[in-house]
């Protein structure tokens, strides 16, 4: 075989080898704006209609970490064909408007009657994912987007909470994991 040949065969083999890593390779379908899930798709935990027609939410997790603290990730799935606009409900303005989706969530314990808010660190802002400047969020076609947001701390033996997202009927009774 010629020199140019084997050039040609050697491009044709690294391209292929690049397909099937890409391929292999877990898709990022988390356009997120901090510690979002990435890696192997799994099976959330569950999932609701959002607000805006052709939209759910898909709750991911609801961890417990070091510090007591509970921190929840989620995602937004536009299953049509157009893009769709999520936030449009909340009724915030300036600083809040890029915390539009996480602004209002909140959890629930209803054993002890406690409901608890989103974090806020020492300058006010929550410790959640943000979403561009503006409140409201458009969701391509068929596109996915995460988020977060970490709650104040819930008492150890609490073991099931109920985790409220604007737009979306409440997640109940959901198991805290570790």
């Amino acid at each position: 075989m010629s020199r140019k040949g084997s050039g040609f065969l050697v491009v044709l083999a690294v391209t292929m080898s690049w397909m099937v890593v890409a391929a292999a390779a877990p898709a990022d379908k988390a356009a997120s704006s901090g510690p979002a899930e990435k890696g192997a798709a799994r099976a959330p935990l569950a999932v609701g209609e959002y607000e805006v027609a052709g939209v759910e939410v898909a709750l991911l997790s609801v961890k417990r970490v070091s510090d007591g603290t509970l921190t929840v990730k989620w995602e937004y799935h536009n299953k049509t064909d157009k893009p769709q606009k999520l936030g449009e409900s909340f009724k915030g303005m300036g600083w809040s408007e890029p915390f539009s989706l996480v602004y209002d969530a909140y959890l629930v314990d209803a054993r002890n009657r406690m409901k608890y808010p989103v974090v806020k660190d020492t300058r006010g802002d929550l410790v959640a994912g943000k979403h561009g400047g503006r409140k409201v969020v458009v969701l391509g076609p068929k596109q996915t987007l995460g988020t977060w947001a970490k709650f104040i701390a819930v008492p150890a033996e609490v073991t099931k909470i109920s985790v409220f997202i604007p737009g979306v009927q409440p997640f109940e009774d959901v198991t805290i994991g570790d």
